[in-house]
């Protein structure tokens, strides 16, 4: 079989993946000129020969989670087929440090300070509680609901679909306005609390993890290494699909245009790998199902806009007030969260910040040209930084790259709207005949590469019609069968792959199958 994939993300990569190890051919259509999609490491100038500096302008860390355990199996896949040059190595991403200070209506203080209520205004039976203390009154029932059983769990979130988290919060917990507002502020992003009561509850799953991980040298090894697998031969980048017709004998007719021709071919089936506003591209397509056309029309998107400021020396581990080795601070300013970085800590060359913000807050750096944006950001950095004094923001700056994701054809992050889960998650993900769907925004953890791989599988399960659910079959004893296995989960170990499906959730005992420290990729543990 010849299977066309449009897209070279994370999901489009997967697939093909998938594909080739089950022996068929796939061609891979990729508007851009690198593959990859939302992973997108991003290298400055060195200041150094022996500097290598990058930003994650895209994702940027993997919890260690049996949620996201699939991202753990394809790197093992990765590292046992990739040439020794494409191997990933895995290091310690920090979400929180010690040293990581909010910053509201121009005072610093800790995160998890008691008095930021008081001094918000707030009434006074929500004083000396934190923001985080808050939102996990609301949030962590439903957390331990779901970590028993997160199919389960998520039908019960269904029930409350329909709400938004901000409604939910106001006419079922009975915040007022202002409490709503503050835990928000310090916890989220203006307006996100308008989205599903679904898509925050999930969320809050994904970051309620303790460890964490990201690649050393940029997470763009992923796609870089996946690609290399996948084959330079079977990959088309700069090559935009205009069109996509079903012949009369179900195969699939695409046209692609490239740089210096147009391209045409059959195939047997399509997996469309790309987010919805990547259709817009698509001159001539079919017209699918009624609910088929309206989740693509209606499935919201967040904006993301993140910035990497290139500085001559790593002064915020130097600070002699609150030295920072990773983690994250959130303010009331205008680039709202800062994130430090987690690679090369403490070395002593050049560093960037990464400065980061989405929904409204995302919005409004759209109408502004990059010398604005950056001008705006030092502005407000320097006032983050005003009371250490040796800190000269100005004076460190070097250079900076930015990418406002609502402005590309991936749209930003999937986020869905109240009610999106009920009315659109079945039907945009359901195959069209020959043609079928993949991407974050087709699985239950939007925005992850997790949720990526996780509608890749699925989508190349129905391609091969096969099915993602391992089934004991009778009078054997624990004998799996049916499913189409996922990458890299072929070299666990038949009890592994047994455990691996029983696994719980667990913010405290990450139980996922992972790659151990030492990155002997044949030896496999389940914790």
């Amino acid at each position: 079989m010849h299977v066309c994939i449009v897209g070279a993300g994370v999901s489009g990569l997967y697939s093909a993946l998938l594909l080739r190890r089950e022996g068929h051919k796939v061609t891979v259509f990729e508007a851009a000129d690198r593959v990859g999609g939302r992973i997108y490491t991003y290298r400055f100038t060195p200041q150094a020969k022996s500097e290598d500096i990058y930003f994650e302008a895209g994702a940027m860390r993997i919890p260690r989670s049996s949620l996201h355990s699939q991202v753990f199996d394809l790197i093992r896949y990765l590292n046992t087929h990739a040439s020794a040059a494409d191997r990933i190595e895995l290091i310690p991403y920090i979400l929180d440090h010690e040293n990581n200070l909010s910053f509201f209506q121009n005072r610093k203080g800790r995160l998890h300070d008691k008095t930021w209520a008081a001094s918000a205004g707030l009434p006074e039976q929500y004083h000396n509680k934190t923001p985080q203390e808050l939102l996990g009154s609301v949030v962590l029932p439903w957390l331990s609901l779901l970590r028993q059983d997160f199919d389960a769990g998520f039908q019960e979130l269904l029930k409350y679909d329909e709400y938004s988290f901000r409604a939910y919060l106001r006419s079922i917990v009975g915040w007022p306005h202002e409490v709503v507002e503050f835990v928000e502020l310090f916890c989220s992003q203006s307006n996100q609390y308008d989205l599903s009561f679904t898509e925050i509850i999930v969320q809050n799953l994904d970051f309620d993890t303790e460890k964490w991980a990201t690649v050393r040298d940029g997470m763009s090894r992923v796609t870089q290494s996946a690609a290399s697998l996948v084959g330079s031969n079977n990959i088309r980048l700069d090559s935009r699909v205009v069109r996509i017709a079903t012949l009369a004998n179900d195969r699939v007719e695409v046209t692609a245009q490239e740089l210096h021709q147009t391209y045409t071919a059959q195939f047997d089936k399509v997996i469309i790998a790309t987010p919805p506003s990547a259709l817009h591209s698509i001159i001539d397509r079919p017209t699918w199902s009624f609910m088929k056309e309206q989740s693509i029309r209606g499935m919201h998107y967040e904006p993301l806009y993140k910035i990497g400021l290139h500085f001559r020396t790593r002064f915020w581990e130097r600070s002699t007030i609150n030295p920072c080795f990773g983690g994250q601070s959130t303010t009331d300013l205008r680039f709202r969260w800062i994130v430090f970085p987690s690679n090369d800590l403490g070395s002593n060359g050049s560093g960037v910040l990464l400065l980061y913000s989405w929904m409204a807050d995302a919005a409004k750096w759209a109408r502004l040209s990059r010398s604005e944006r950056i001008r705006i950001c030092l502005h407000d950095l320097s006032k983050f930084y005003a009371d250490e004094p040796e800190v000269d923001v100005y004076e460190q700056y070097i250079e900076a790259f930015d990418i406002l994701w609502s402005a590309e054809s991936a749209g930003g992050d999937a986020m869905f709207l109240p009610g999106q889960f009920s009315r659109f998650f079945e039907a945009a993900r359901k195959a069209e005949g020959p043609i079928h769907f993949a991407g974050e925004h087709l699985s239950k953890h939007h925005t992850w590469i997790a949720g990526a791989i996780d509608s890749a599988l699925h989508a190349t399960a129905e391609v091969l019609g096969r099915s993602t659910q391992p089934e004991t079959v009778k009078g054997t004893k624990n004998k799996l069968a049916s499913a189409l296995t996922p990458l890299g989960r072929e070299f666990l170990t038949l009890d592994d792959k047994l455990r691996a499906q029983k696994t719980d959730i667990s913010s405290r005992r990450y139980k996922a199958c992972v790659i151990p420290e030492h990155m002997n990729v044949q030896y496999v543990e389940v914790f």
